[in-house]
């Protein structure tokens, strides 16, 4: 019988060590899921979402329309790539796009309670995020995802379970599994220390 993506990221949690964090993440998309609050309607208490939808023609409505439902489930809400609108509709804390993780000491300084999250991918040196002031950091591509096409074709690109493993066990920030990551895929997650999966489509 198949789990679903509450029931193995819990695991997956719980097996990290990584505890008071969220087991699972749901990053929002406009085009992948239209319908955003459905999804969160079903993520289980304690979870995160990641409000992305840079080019939504009402972002600002959108985003404090999301925050108060997850605020009523008892969810964390991150806005990407923008500190204003997070401080603005008063959010949990911000998702830093890979271009933007050189902000992160900064941010931290002047928003010392702000949950702060990044984007990596295996091109990443993850030495380097040590020591930075980052809750943890989202890495991808993990699997074949439609997000990065070039995955679809060339499995060499991805970063697999194998190589997460090593990753997770050479640093000290929490890190999630983000990338073609499903109720199928995540069963692969297991003891790779991840503290859990983050998902688009998977939900």
């Amino acid at each position: 019988m198949k789990r679903n993506l509450a029931e193995i990221s819990q695991e997956l949690n719980r097996q990290s060590g990584w505890k008071n964090l969220p087991g699972m993440i749901f990053l929002t998309d406009q085009i992948a899921q239209p319908l955003p609050e459905d999804v969160i309607e079903n993520l289980p208490r304690g979870a995160m979402v990641i409000f992305r939808d840079y080019e939504h023609e009402s972002r600002v409505e959108l985003s404090f329309a999301l925050r108060n439902i997850c605020r009523l489930k008892g969810i964390k809400f991150l806005v990407a790539g923008d500190l204003t609108l997070a401080i603005k509709v008063d959010a949990d804390g911000i998702h830093l796009p890979e271009h933007m993780i050189n902000e992160v000491k900064k941010i931290r300084k002047s928003y010392p309670k702000l949950f702060i999250t990044a984007s990596c991918h295996s091109k990443t040196d993850m030495g380097e995020l040590d020591g930075q002031g980052l809750d943890a950091i989202l890495l991808a591509p993990i699997f074949e995802t439609r997000s990065h096409p070039e995955t679809m074709k060339n499995k060499g690109l991805t970063i697999g379970p194998g190589r997460l493993r090593s990753i997770c066990e050479g640093i000290r920030v929490p890190i999630y599994a983000l990338g073609g990551v499903n109720n199928i895929t995540a069963e692969k997650l297991k003891g790779t220390g991840v503290a859990g999966i983050a998902a688009i489509r998977g939900f």
